[in-house]
């Protein structure tokens, strides 16, 4: 069939023509002698059909292109009205789909729960294998593989069922088995699992294929926050001695029942490092991902890490030192997002120093220093920070601003406590003001020393940068609480607890209270955070007053919290917000990450 084009537009044409322009008449007629006639035409004076094809005969010239307007401007309303009213009900959502590929510094060597020890493997292997529960983004704890779990009453005895039907990636039954097996060869010391010390004197029972039963010799309420390590398959260990478990090719080729399976590797041909890793999504896992397939490259370094995002072969990564985040934002198609860390950057002082235990030194100290200046010249992803409780956790709030220097409050401060500036510096009978700072061989660290450095001399304090390679920092200085005033960071676990850090039975090694400060009332705190099912409302108060507390006696001056950048050049999001644990722990939440959507209709919105 041949369709006449000519013709068609022609009719177009004339249909347009007859309703743009307006017909010839004959001799004027009277306005009122019109509009009589048509009113009369019609009993009930509205127009039928049949009139409003006179319409333009009845309207002068002027009239009828208003009116042609406003028919118009009612259209388009109309149509925004549809479309608004469709977009508020037609509603999308994450759907199962999509492709992501990450890039990652590191190569992994045991992707398995029993000897994961590297943040690389650990990440990884929450990917593959699930727990009894499961840490969430905002650091709650929900059962995963378990069904439920209880716990006795004097916290010594933990039940756990599993759920109907679990399954491991090769299609195997997970048992109660399962569980005994993984966590009874943690407890083999021939198989050296960094994982030992925490289940060491634990005792497993399994009455049947569903209930494992957990006995501990001393109470912890806080057990079950251990069960969320990944369950190993008795099926594919058992048969493997325990001292091969660390040469088997299960180690890069696991089985799990986590999120995401196996699917393949690649490994450079002369090294055989591993450069490639492929998942699958795996639908069966007790907490299914949405993306269908997460690849991972893994980099040297930094820079390789940049490299593989320009050339296309990987489409996000993330970033925690700062050296690079000009060279990652500046990604062609990058869009990058600061994740604030669970971190501080301080000075901490040493109480064992006579001249620190001073409280009008350490807050002269505190006075000098302008922080707003740090930020801005050396790390100005940043946070300011006024104590070891940051925003995002209980009891936490944002600082707009940071602090600026004060030397007046600062020299009043000293001069009160006795001290008298001799020329260049503050001196006290034959003693000195003066300070050794310790800080990690780290650009930004010693960048951040120098300007501590050059405030507290103008204040009047002699001051020495002592600069400590990295790898000796912890056997060398922290061990032994081997300084006077320390640059450093503290970085929180998934728990965001302050007791590691600052009560005072953690001020020998391997604790983390570095500056030995003791406070009655804060280590009463700081032991009430510990209690199990403590209310968000409680931590939060309890929080607080670890904040005030430590605020006023000034153990460390708090500099800033430093942010993760994440760089994406693909739209990846996520179905919860970005918080301080999945800045820190970036495959924490990959199971809400989505790049499909779908739409549905809602009466409801």
């Amino acid at each position: 069939m041949r369709i006449n084009f000519s013709s068609f537009f022609a009719g177009l044409k004339k249909l347009f023509q007859k309703f743009f322009s307006r017909t010839e008449v004959g001799p004027a007629v009277p306005l009122a002698t019109d509009q009589a006639v048509v009113q009369n035409l019609n009993e009930t004076r509205w127009p039928s059909l049949t009139q409003f094809t006179y319409l333009f005969r009845y309207l002068n010239r002027t009239e009828g292109w208003i009116f042609r307007l406003a028919l118009l401007l009612l259209f388009i309303s109309a149509m925004l009205l549809v479309a608004r009213y469709i977009n508020r009900h037609w509603i999308p959502e994450p759907a199962v789909g999509g492709t992501y590929t990450v890039a990652v510094v590191g190569a992994p060597r045991f992707i398995n729960p029993i000897l994961a020890s590297s943040e690389v493997d650990t990440n990884l292997t929450s990917l593959f294998f699930s727990g009894l529960v499961r840490l969430t983004p905002e650091g709650k704890y929900e059962n995963d593989l378990a069904e439920k779990i209880e716990a006795s009453a004097d916290s010594k005895t933990f039940t756990a069922w599993l759920k109907p039907s679990l399954s491991w990636h090769d299609g195997q039954s997970l048992t109660s088995e399962d569980v005994r097996f993984t966590f009874e060869t943690i407890q083999n010391p021939n198989v050296g699992s960094p994982q030992y010390a925490k289940f060491r004197d634990v005792k497993i029972e399994i009455p049947d294929d569903k209930r494992i039963i957990f006995k501990l010799e001393k109470a912890d309420a806080n057990f079950i926050m251990n069960l969320g390590l990944g369950i190993a398959p008795a099926h594919i260990w058992a048969e493997i001695p325990a001292a091969a478990m660390s040469a088997t090719e299960f180690n890069l080729k696991p089985v799990g029942s986590g999120p995401f399976m196996f699917k393949e590797i690649r490994k450079m041909e002369k090294s055989g490092d591993v450069r490639g890793l492929t998942l699958e999504r795996f639908a069966q896992a007790a907490t299914p991902a949405l993306l269908k397939t997460l690849k991972i490259r893994f980099a040297t370094d930094v820079q390789a890490e940049l490299d593989l995002i320009a050339s296309g072969q990987a489409d996000g990564l993330r970033l925690v030192a700062n050296d690079f985040f000009s060279k990652a934002v500046k990604l062609r198609g990058a869009k990058a997002n600061y994740q604030p860390l669970p971190q501080i950057v301080a000075i901490f002082f040493n109480f064992k120093n006579k001249l620190l235990a001073e409280k009008n030194i350490r807050l002269a100290l505190s006075a000098a220093i302008d922080t707003e200046e740090i930020v801005k010249k050396i790390r100005p992803d940043a946070r300011f920070i006024n104590g070891p409780v940051l925003d995002g956790m209980p009891g936490g709030e944002s600082i707009s601003s940071g602090r600026k220097t004060e030397l007046e409050t600062a020299t009043k401060l000293l001069t009160d406590a006795g001290w008298k500036k001799d020329a260049e510096f503050f001196t006290k009978g034959t003693a000195e003001l003066s300070l050794v700072l310790t800080v990690p061989d780290i650009k930004e660290y010693t960048d951040v020393a120098s300007l501590v450095a050059e405030a507290w001399q103008k204040l009047g304090v002699k001051v020495e940068i002592r600069k400590i390679d990295p790898g000796a920092l912890a056997k060398d200085v922290i061990k032994n609480r081997n300084f006077e005033a320390l640059l450093y960071a503290d970085r929180y676990d998934n728990t965001l607890s302050l007791f590691p850090f600052w009560h005072s039975t953690q001020s020998f090694d391997p604790g983390l209270n570095l500056t030995s400060y003791y406070n009655k009332d804060l280590d009463q705190a700081l032991t009430d955070t510990q209690k199990p099912n403590l209310t968000p409302e409680a931590k939060a108060e309890l929080n607080q007053k670890i904040q005030n507390l430590i605020q006023k006696d000034l153990p460390a001056v708090f500099l800033y919290q430093p942010s993760a950048l994440i760089v994406n050049t693909v739209n990846l999001r996520s179905t919860s917000p970005g918080t301080l644990l999945t800045a820190n722990n970036y495959f924490l939440d990959a199971t809400n990450w989505y790049t499909k959507t779908k739409r549905f209709w809602k009466w409801s919105p």
